[in-house]
């Protein structure tokens, strides 16, 4: 029988990369010890596991030296790249837990722990009882999802965020609630989420600095006060980054300025182990990088304070303000209503304020302000039980 030269040239093909690819893989490995870190991932690739006896005997090894090989494979993010495209064709609609929906990737959130989140605002109401003179706020903002829940497949298992921050809002009985839902969904058809990143853009931002006005009692810019930098429009985030689509429109970062003039603005930021001073609320080195919303204020750090010269007739006085990095493209905009301005992430902190140099006797308000999915997935909130 005449034998199919395509089947054996296929058959031979894929021997040969089956081969190749594992020992260029190894290869590679060899020559690239040590911490290796993924700009577009955001982290350190696996490192070699501990090779032992008592590794091997606990069968600990192998599953470890199996995560750090399909880290470091060869072409990795090619051969992901190819995987996503390939399930994008068979007509899956949700690849590792993102969403396409109107050229738009969208994060699903689909289970969170209750019994966690409740903690979560235990620890909050404590706070704001313990503090009595702080005027205590909490913004909860919808990711992307909640405002373009009706793009999404019917029965995807998706989690209700209006319903879960109603929730939360009713549960802080001590805090006042801001709304921020009905301004960002009333602004759906704007620019207010990235199309590849998680977090929302300053337009959305700047809606929710405004609906924060009304419930923190100061009075806000207008749109019509800011002129608009567009510092890159070659910003691919945290989502692209799990299905490396190139088929979505790389985002745009954008600097919201006064018209007139910004105040002058003193940034110092602890990062735990030195304090530095800069003369921005935007870090432009990292426009640069993939990491460019990061741009907003800089990487994440235990404590960050800014002090502005803003007028007297505007100054609303001092700020604390809890969060997660929903707030960086949040705060240069209170910071034009407040003089100063004190950022904490709980994530960063292993002790109380006191052991970061914050004394919450020098603030007239705080703010916990979080995004939906990371506020029902912190195990950190809690640390405010000890402050």
């Amino acid at each position: 029988m005449k034998k199919n030269p395509h089947k054996i040239i296929t058959i031979a093909l894929f021997s040969l990369m089956s081969l190749v690819i594992p020992v260029i893989t190894l290869i590679n490995c060899f020559a690239n010890q040590g911490k290796v870190f993924s700009e577009n991932e955001n982290r350190y690739l696996k490192d070699f596991p501990e090779f032992s006896f008592d590794n091997i005997i606990d069968k600990k090894f192998t599953p470890d030296f199996e995560e750090y090989f399909s880290d470091r494979i060869f072409l990795r993010e090619q051969w992901i790249s190819l995987k996503n495209n390939f399930d994008k064709l068979l007509g899956k609609t949700e690849i590792k837990g993102i969403f396409t929906a109107d050229g738009r990737m969208i994060e699903g959130w689909k289970s969170y722990d209750k019994e966690s989140v409740d903690k979560n605002l235990m620890a909050m109401n404590q706070f704001a009882e313990k503090h009595p003179d702080l005027k205590t706020y909490f913004m909860l903002a919808p990711t992307a999802q909640g405002i373009y829940e009706d793009t999404l497949p019917a029965n995807c298992g998706i989690e209700n965020q209006k319903a879960f921050i109603k929730y939360c809002y009713e549960n802080t009985s001590s805090i006042t609630g801001i709304d921020v839902f009905s301004d960002l969904y009333a602004a759906r058809d704007n620019y207010i989420y990235y199309r590849t990143d998680h977090h929302w853009t300053s337009l959305a931002a700047y809606y929710s600095y405004n609906a924060a006005s009304k419930a923190m009692k100061f009075n806000p810019y207008t749109l019509d006060n800011f002129s608009v930098e567009h510092a890159s429009n070659s910003f691919r985030g945290t989502l692209y980054s799990k299905t490396l689509d190139n088929g979505i429109t790389p985002d745009t970062i954008d600097y919201y300025s006064l018209s007139g003039g910004d105040p002058q603005v003193i940034v110092s930021v602890n990062n735990g182990i030195e304090i530095k001073e800069y003369g921005s609320m935007y870090f432009r080195d990292y426009l640069t990088k993939k990491d460019k919303y990061s741009s907003f204020l800089g990487a994440n750090v235990p404590v960050l304070t800014i002090t502005s010269n803003i007028p007297k007739e505007a100054d609303n006085g001092s700020l604390l303000v809890i969060k997660d990095s929903y707030a960086h493209s949040l705060v240069p905009f209170l910071a034009k209503n407040y003089s100063k301005i004190t950022v904490v992430d709980l994530r960063y902190i292993n002790g109380t304020f006191e052991d970061v140099e914050v004394n919450l006797e020098d603030y007239d308000s705080a703010l916990f302000m979080y995004n939906v999915i990371t506020f029902s997935q912190d195990v950190n909130v809690k640390k405010l039980s000890f402050m």
